[in-house]
């Protein structure tokens, strides 16, 4: 049996390594003791700051820490992360550019369990539209390191999604992180699934089932990073004439609108259906009756690539 992990576990081990070879790197969290952070605090007790449930001053200190030369990482559930201090992500991370890196836990209906108050179905859209901001979704928990290391290079904002479901690895350990570069998983000319995060495991179990029944090839595109949109792997999925976007996120403002938009403005005549979150509140349930009800689990997204055959 594959072994399994949950990126935000895997978040949670990768900091420690980073802080021994970079004694700028804090941790700054929210009343979140939880992914690791615990075992942080207790080998830099000097360098992990709780601020309780105050997210607003979680984000201007995390601010003031890098302006002063230190490398933040600021860690919140993903509504609170994005939402509640969303004026000072805004103004005073990605106004100056510091580098910040948001982690945003629970993202998605991965946090269904608590109800609508701490599903973030918005917080990609907001992220996106703050300029500067670099978001990222990843699939892969075994490629943590590499995407942590990836984002601290950038040396900007960066925000961070994570869902909590523990999924398989997906790529050899020597896969290299290119922000702005989506990975290809598996490669089919017959259509595309565009997907981040936990989309990209039920996409992966759709075109296989669909190799199996129909004998057709589907691509399944990793849109780990949002934004800046790896536009030509969008475009060149497209070209396959079909294309499925998924993201555990609301429709309204999510991948499949980025993708639709890419698509429009290339000119490419292409069959496209989204999944994602519709437009309500979200009810306090497990996230795989909410993945399969909104036909975002890997049923959904089978049916929705035969559809267009």
């Amino acid at each position: 049996m594959a072994k399994t992990l949950a990126t935000r576990m895997a978040f949670g081990q990768e900091i420690i390594e980073i802080a021994k070879t970079n004694e700028n790197f804090v941790v700054c969290n929210a009343d979140t003791k939880t992914c690791g952070l615990e075992k942080f605090g207790k080998y830099f007790p000097e360098r992990e700051f709780s601020f309780g449930i105050a997210e607003q001053n979680l984000m201007s200190v995390s601010a003031g820490l890098a302006h002063e030369g230190f490398r933040p990482l600021a860690f919140a559930f993903a509504p609170f992360a994005s939402m509640r201090c969303y004026e000072q992500v805004r103004t005073d991370i990605c106004y100056s550019k510091l580098p910040v890196v948001i982690i945003g836990n629970g993202a998605g209906y991965s946090n269904g369990a608590s109800g609508c108050t701490h599903c973030a179905l918005e917080d990609s859209a907001l992220m996106v539209a703050c300029n500067n901001m670099t978001v990222l979704e990843p699939g892969d928990p075994f490629q943590i390191a590499k995407l942590l290391e990836a984002a601290m290079e950038l040396n900007a904002p960066v925000y961070i999604r994570l869902g909590r479901e523990a999924t398989s690895s997906l790529y050899p350990e020597d896969t290299k992180y290119e922000i702005g570069k989506a990975l290809i998983p598996r490669e089919g000319d017959d259509g595309a699934f565009i997907c981040t995060g936990i989309m990209v495991h039920f996409a992966m179990e759709a075109a296989k089932r669909i190799h199996d029944e129909l004998g057709k090839e589907i691509r399944v595109v990793d849109m780990f990073t949002i934004k800046p949109l790896d536009k030509q792997a969008v475009i060149d999925a497209a070209k396959t004439g079909r294309v499925v976007a998924a993201q555990d996120h609301n429709l309204l403002g999510g991948l499949g609108q980025l993708v639709g938009s890419c698509i429009a403005e290339a000119g490419i005549a292409c069959k496209l259906v989204s999944r994602g979150c519709p437009d309500y509140f979200v009810p306090i349930a497990n996230p795989e009756f909410l993945y399969a009800r909104n036909g975002m689990d890997a049923d959904g997204l089978y049916e929705a690539m035969k559809a267009m055959f």
